[in-house]
């Protein structure tokens, strides 16, 4: 295969921007463009002018019939996420789908089971997989030489509840809950990604503002070798701001600003000299083309869905620890 063949299945603000960092693979090539809207089919075509040749369709069923493409790339409301990906699966494309992959516990099981049986590749796009920052942490804790890993503290504030007003975000049977699942999603991938903490229990309290969805939510959770974390996420803040550090048994690591500052039992501080960030986009084409491993699969969306899930059960118990199930 010398070129892969690739549908974009909603062409909103977000996958535009995905647009951008796929059209810079050499062996990628968009074959298609759908979105139930006209307008949204418009702006992709006019900031991407490489895609305008590219059928267009509203129904992403008739698109896989008629255009039968190698893969899909998927950024459309979240709860529609699991039929789409499901049919593209079916279909016989590999699947990138947008975060989060899905809104319960048991659609992530059953995406990871389409894609086994049908073999393509599952990719959930979380970005943060792919920032030196973030690869040099999980580098360090993975080779045993930062030490177990004791406690984390990972805050995230942004102007959601305001920036989202009126739009499908915060509509549950669109967006199948709230900042916790979104933008906090990327939050918690990457700390669960780099450190290898799996949550055993989560206690946690949230705050809707009066809408249908979670705006503020704070979790206190321990994981199954008796790690400690706390997870902030603040949807009615100003501007963004987020805020992560890991404390192991042999060194501490500070991430803020996108610049990262780790320490020693010694107390020497040093400022990590990073290179060598890619994207999603470049793994996703690699990994079809079996020359790298998918970096960000499906089971990376099934861990941020099992904790979230399981907070969203404490909230409604007002904080009760809640057991954070396979």
């Amino acid at each position: 295969m010398e070129k892969v063949r690739v549908a974009m299945i909603g062409c909103g603000g977000f996958q535009r921007y995905r647009l951008n960092n796929l059209l810079k693979v050499p062996e990628a090539e968009v074959v298609a463009l759908v979105d139930t809207s006209p307008d949204q089919i418009r702006l992709a075509q006019e900031q991407h002018p490489k895609t305008a040749s590219a059928p267009t369709f509203s129904d992403h069923n008739a698109m896989l019939a008629e255009v039968k493409p190698d893969a899909v790339m998927i950024a459309t409301p979240h709860t529609q996420h699991v039929t789409q990906i499901l049919d593209s699966l079916h279909a016989g494309s590999h699947v990138c789908c947008e975060k989060p992959l899905v809104t319960s516990v048991a659609h992530a099981h059953e995406v990871i089971a389409a894609r086994d049986k049908a073999g393509k590749v599952g990719m959930v796009s979380y970005q943060r997989h792919f920032q030196a920052e973030f690869r040099f942490i999980r580098e360090k804790i993975n080779s045993g030489e930062a030490g177990p890993v004791q406690f984390i503290a990972a805050l995230q504030g942004q102007n959601w509840l305001r920036a989202t007003k009126g739009a499908w975000r915060q509509v549950h049977s669109l967006s199948g809950g709230g900042q916790l699942n979104d933008s906090g999603s990327h939050l918690i991938d990457i700390i669960l990604w780099t450190t290898g903490l799996s949550a055993a229990s989560v206690s946690a309290y949230g705050d809707s503002f009066g809408t249908e969805v979670d705006i503020n939510s704070a979790l206190a959770l321990r994981g199954k070798n008796n790690e400690l974390a706390t997870f902030s996420v603040v949807g009615n803040g100003i501007g963004w701001h987020e805020d992560v550090t890991i404390f192991c048994e042999e060194l501490i690591f500070y991430v803020r600003d996108n610049k990262l500052t780790f320490v020693d039992r010694k107390d020497n501080r040093f400022e990590a000299k990073l290179s060598g960030s890619s994207t999603p986009d470049q793994n996703y084409i690699d990994a079809i083309l079996g020359r790298k491993p998918c970096e960000s699969p499906f089971e990376c969306g099934l861990e941020v869905i099992r904790l979230t899930e399981a907070a969203w059960q404490s909230m409604e118990q007002n904080g009760a620890a809640v057991a954070v199930t396979a």
